[in-house]
């Protein structure tokens, strides 16, 4: 009978030495898809805030009365709001449930929706204010018909923070 000059202590070694270069191997390429799949998501999402980020800007200034917002008619802030409701429910997976919970926080400070069947959201916002009056202020032309597209209200401190929250949020999901 041969005696084999291998005993089961030097085929252990042998394999832990061929079998741990092969795991790092193995470890790192799944680390390193990890890295890319989370930078291409925040890529993404980065695009995403790049096409939504002018009209969530303008939605707040018309609110605040700051900004560019007398370059702004209601109808076009509400169509803002459309286009950037499109944007957020379509991409909605790609955002965290944080985010997309401030965001419909800052929605529904900034909007009155469901005025009935057929009826636009309303601004949450008063016509005229200490800090200016749409129909004298505004660089369009004012419309009477524009007035029912406000609540008469005045809640900034309410949206401001909102806002600030969905900025802080989405910074977080930026990894900013």
């Amino acid at each position: 009978m041969d005696i084999s000059p291998w005993t089961s202590l030097e085929e252990a070694k042998l394999a832990v030495s061929i079998l741990t270069p092969l795991l790092v191997l193995i470890l790192g390429i799944v680390i390193n898809n990890s890295v890319k799949t989370a930078d291409r998501s925040i890529g993404l999402r980065s695009e995403i805030y790049k096409q939504i980020g002018g009209d969530l800007n303008d939605i707040y200034g018309y609110l605040g009365f700051v900004g560019g917002w007398k370059n702004l008619s209601p109808t076009e802030v509400i169509d803002r709001k459309r286009a950037v409701d499109k944007a957020m429910y379509t991409y909605k997976p790609f955002f965290s449930k944080e985010l997309f919970e401030s965001y419909e926080r800052f929605m529904s400070e900034a909007f009155k929706p469901y005025g009935g069947a057929g009826q636009d959201a309303r601004i949450r916002s008063d016509i005229s204010t200490g800090d200016g009056d749409r129909r004298k202020h505004t660089s369009k032309a004012w419309d009477t018909s524009w007035e029912d597209r406000f609540t008469k209200e005045r809640n900034n401190d309410a949206q401001q923070q909102a806002y600030d929250q969905f900025l802080e949020q989405l910074a977080r999901d930026l990894k900013l």
